[in-house]
């Protein structure tokens, strides 16, 4: 009968461990939405003449774009990739407010992994309304908790493996 030490069993678990965040790190990563200007929450003393948005990672030019919309919902300016940047994580377009109000931005995003992220935010120009000072949460595939699952399961065997065995070698 030969049997795994506790050492060795250690090691097994620490390795499906170290697997598991790796695969979660690398899954879970997507475009997300690092900064904008006007920032979320702005209450502009004048009006943007354009709309940048920063993203964490690089974006797919011919899947991301944003609308920027008054209060009506009338499309006031729209964005695109910005290909001058050389990490293609911005993107930039002209806007036309000449009224105070609030405004929203809404984006949709690819990165060129292929996550899809969606989400928006608003801004003021001279607004005697409160600006939200937050968009809604980015949108899009969250595997993260399916990750976690799995990866207490891949424990999980390597415990139940290495104390098989410890009983039957």
């Amino acid at each position: 009968m030969i049997a795994i030490s506790p050492r060795r069993l250690a090691l097994q678990v620490a390795a499906a461990a170290l697997l598991v965040v790796a695969s979660a790190t690398t899954a879970v990563a997507h475009a997300e939405l690092a900064s904008s200007s006007p920032a979320a929450g702005a209450n502009l003393d004048s009006p943007p003449g354009e709309v940048s948005l920063t993203f964490s990672e690089e974006l797919d030019p011919d899947a991301s774009s944003f609308t920027v919309t008054d209060a009506d919902g009338v499309d006031v300016g729209t964005g695109s990739v910005d290909l001058d940047v050389a990490d293609r994580n911005v993107m930039t377009g002209e806007v036309a407010i000449d009224e105070p109000g609030i405004y929203t931005v809404a984006y949709a995003v690819t990165s060129v992994d292929g996550h899809d992220v969606s989400g928006s935010f608003s801004f003021g120009f001279d607004s005697d309304e409160e600006v939200p000072n937050t968009g809604l949460a980015p949108s899009g595939p969250d595997p993260s908790a399916a990750l976690t699952v799995a990866g207490l399961a891949l424990i999980g065997a390597a415990l139940a493996l290495g104390h098989r065995r410890l009983v039957h070698e």
